[in-house]
């Protein structure tokens, strides 16, 4: 046998892998079915999990400068400044008015879907055998799932079910944390024709078959609106190609492959179309404010003309002398200023009331005015570029948000810059209103000057020449102005339109398997170690190995037949070996048999020995001293009328208390009847004269003594003995046991006391393959040398 080391010790390496082995293979049954379990679920799942496609597009976004752009535009640049708010243009692309108006222009709201025999669901997109037309559809019904079971080439069966027991949502109400809600309540199921009207209280539609419908299942429900962006926004991703880049990169992944292609150039095509309507909206007030000025010049100077034409007719002026004519087009030309600049005043004044009586300045503009501050135009176009920046943003954040606070602060800034800007603006007009109306009264005195007839016609021509002068200026303006709308294009352009691909990016089948699988054996193999960190008995050999440093003399196995019946013969002789094999084994002639606790075999244990001893032609003889749960007579078949407590009290002689066996040279004393005091019996002089006046006349005493772990006569017995066996069960006897039986036999270190492992199973799978050799090994006196 070998030398044992201390359990306490650090094993190496080898031994910690066959460790390994050694409980994988005992536990193998467990891991091969927890790991097909897992590899089996994995598989399921891999089948039912839908093919998620994937469609991208990219969107160059364009700077307003772009065909502008000077030397300073391209040093911001290379430093990746861009002008453009890249950050901004991702959240709009993201934002839900965009999103919203994009899926509103897709036929979204009606999903179909296909269940085969085995279960699967498939989405039917643009794919559908049939259709379903809505007349009138109740709230309730939004997002219930109609089921079609085909009956005929002209029937089916229309179903609407309460929520499965076996879902989530269906566990939660049998368990009673969650209510039925009023529309899962609602059931139908009722064969009709096709296209045939189908009316109930909660909805009415028509089901059209566009051709035979070959699944045995078929599904559809309704999404409104309103909930297109909830449903739809999840697949959407919106990044810059790099981090320098005005090309922002559209991602999409959906159950199906057109869809996600139908959806990412949809929203590209409303963020060009919703940048266009936004460009043309100043343009658009310009041109009405325009139109109204044109209408009053335009009555102005229908009276002008009327007046200068019934003037002429009726005093037969044929022509204005020269002088008349300069005054007049000099006063002419400084009044048509003077109107001008008190246009200018008035879209100014206009301007400033309405800055000061609104809070929200969307549609701010100048309208024609052009005597101002040319910083003014500037202030403004920034002004509704932020007010914008700023709504977009309060559509998906609240207004604590850090860039809707930053942006609140840039406009308050802008709107006072601008308020600065039109009181500046109004002080030059004004005063430049003063000087032309002065220079027009000079003008006018010379007028007044000249003959009434030539007066009269040069106030009559003097209005219409102005208006004239404002009308063409307002036509002009008019023209620039449609131009400008006509010719506003989108700050973006489609790069890469979005493209249908038909090759599924998810679920990966096969890694999902061999994940499942992985996943399994970890599991089994975790189950494995952990059932065995919980057993709490010894089962093996190794066990005994690791809980205790002391030899382990023999192996006695579980016998359940023929077969381990000799093999449970021969273990007993393995012990009978090693005993012949110790350091000085003639001398070892008092042998104890002890355990922890009752029920671990010790009494069986003693007797066994005792008759493979006996059989070596050698004179052994048994005492029973568990007094108080005597049975070793019962191993015999004899009676317990007298033995060894009788004798202690010199009630009876020894020859009187000794028993014969059927075992040739082995005799018993057993217990007689149990005294009071049977810890003083064993202490008592006799009981020391007894075991000298018996190792005259016997090779080996073998002493059946009480459990350890129960009472104290056990360790005061060990101290009589030559040697100790303590008996652990295997499967029985827990492990804080033989922890106890090694510190029990440091403190008696002066005895051998050795370890019988008692029926243990037999098999390489439970740590012990009989035959291996335990004599021989534990017989050198190195090891109680160690321990003395």
């Amino acid at each position: 046998m070998m030398n044992k080391t201390d359990p306490r010790e650090t094993h190496d390496d080898e031994i910690d892998l066959k460790e390994v082995f050694r409980v994988i293979v005992r536990y193998k049954v467990s891991i091969i079915l927890i790991t097909l379990i897992l590899l089996i679920a994995s598989g399921i799942f891999a089948y039912y999990k839908p093919n998620i496609y994937a469609s991208s597009a990219t969107v160059e976004v364009l700077d307003d400068n772009t065909k502008g752009s000077n030397a300073q535009d391209a040093m911001l640049k290379a430093f990746g400044q861009n002008s453009a708010n890249m950050d901004n243009v991702i959240a709009i692309f993201q934002s839900r008015y965009i999103v919203q108006k994009a899926l509103e222009t897709l036929n979204l709201s009606t999903r179909y879907y296909s269940i085969n025999a085995l279960g699967k669901k498939t989405e039917l997109y643009k794919d559908s055998p049939f259709v379903v037309t809505s007349q009138v559809l109740d709230n309730a019904m939004y997002g219930k799932t109609f089921i079609i079971e085909p009956k005929d080439d002209t029937h089916f069966l229309l179903k609407i079910k309460q929520p499965s027991m076996w879902s989530i949502q269906g566990i939660l109400i049998k368990l009673g944390l969650k209510k039925l809600r009023a529309d899962q309540k609602i059931t139908y199921e009722q064969v009709h024709k096709y296209n045939e009207p189908i009316q109930t209280p909660w909805f009415t539609f028509t089901v059209s078959n566009l051709e035979k419908l070959t699944a045995p299942k078929y599904t559809f429900s309704f999404t409104p609106k309103y909930a297109y962006y909830d449903s739809y926004i999840g697949g959407l991703n919106v990044a810059l190609v790099s981090e320098y880049s005005s090309i922002v990169k559209l991602d999409y992944q959906d159950d199906v492959s057109l869809r996600a292609k139908e959806i990412l150039n949809a929203i590209a095509h409303m963020y060009i179309h919703e940048s266009i309507k936004e460009k043309t909206k100043s343009a658009q007030l310009t041109l009405g404010f325009i139109d109204s000025q044109l209408e009053k010049i335009n009555s102005k100077l229908s009276v002008s003309e009327q007046n200068l034409q019934n003037y002429k007719v009726k005093n037969n002026v044929v022509s204005i002398a020269g002088k008349v004519a300069l005054s007049s087009e000099t006063v002419s030309k400084y009044e048509a200023e003077e109107l001008n600049i008190q246009t200018e005043i008035n879209i100014l004044t206009n301007l400033q009331h309405f800055m000061n009586t609104h809070k929200d300045l969307n549609g701010l503009t100048l309208g024609t005015a052009k005597f101002t501050n040319p910083s003014l135009l500037k202030l403004i176009q920034n002004l509704q570029r932020m007010t914008d920046k700023k709504n977009l943003l309060l559509v998906d954040y609240t207004a604590i948000h850090p860039e809707v606070i930053k942006l609140t602060r840039s406009i308050a800034s802008t709107k006072s810059a601008i308020k600065s800007a039109v009181e500046s603006s109004l002080r030059q007009l004004t005063q430049r209103s003063r000087d032309i109306k002065a220079t027009l009264v000079k003008y006018r005195k010379s007028i007044r000057a000249l003959p009434g007839q030539e007066k009269s016609l040069a106030e009559l021509s003097r209005p219409l020449k102005v208006n004239e002068s404002v009308y063409e200026y307002l036509l002009q303006k008019k023209a620039e102005t449609a131009i400008l709308k006509s010719s506003t294009i989108a700050n973006a352009r489609i790069v890469d339109k979005a493209l249908e691909d038909a090759t599924p990016i998810k679920p990966k089948r096969k890694l999902i398997i061999i994940v499942g699988f992985i996943l399994g054996l970890i599991i089994g193999i975790a189950q494995a170690f952990l059932r065995e960190f919980m057993i709490t008995t010894v089962r093996t050999v190794e066990d005994v190995e690791k809980l205790t440093s002391l030899p382990l003399y023999g192996v006695i196995p579980f016998t359940k037949d023929k077969m381990s019946k000799n093999i449970y013969e021969e273990a007993f002789r393995n012990i009978r070996t090693n005993l012949q094999f110790l350091p000085g084994h003639k001398e070892n002639k008092i042998i104890a048999i002890t355990s922890s606790v009752s029920g671990e075999g010790k009494t069986t244990i003693a007797a066994g020995l005792a008759k493979v001893l006996a059989q070596s032609n050698k004179k052994v003889i048994v005492l029973d001293l568990d007094m108080r749960k005597a049975s070793i007579h019962k191993q015999f078949d004899l009676n317990n009328n007298i033995g060894v407590s009788n004798y202690l009290t010199s009630q009876n002689t020894l020859e009187e208390v000794i028993k014969q066996t059927d075992v040739y040279g082995l005799n018993i004393m057993t217990t007689g009847p149990l005294p009071p005091n049977p810890s003083e019996l064993i202490l008592s002089k006799e009981f020391i004269s007894l075991l000298e006046e018996l190792k005259n006349h016997y090779d080996y005493i073998v002493m059946d003594t009480p459990p350890a772990g129960l009472v104290t006569d056990a360790t005061i017995l060990m101290n009589y003995s030559d040697i100790t066996f303590a008996i652990v069960r295997a499967n029985y006897s827990r492990k804080e046991f033989v922890k106890n039986i090694d510190r029990m036999a440091r403190e008696h270190s002066h005895n051998r006391v050795g370890v019988i492992l008692n029926a243990a199973m037999i098999g390489k799978e439970y740590g012990y393959g009989y035959g291996a050799s335990y004599a021989y090994g534990y017989g050198n006196s190195q090891y109680y040398k160690d321990r003395g």
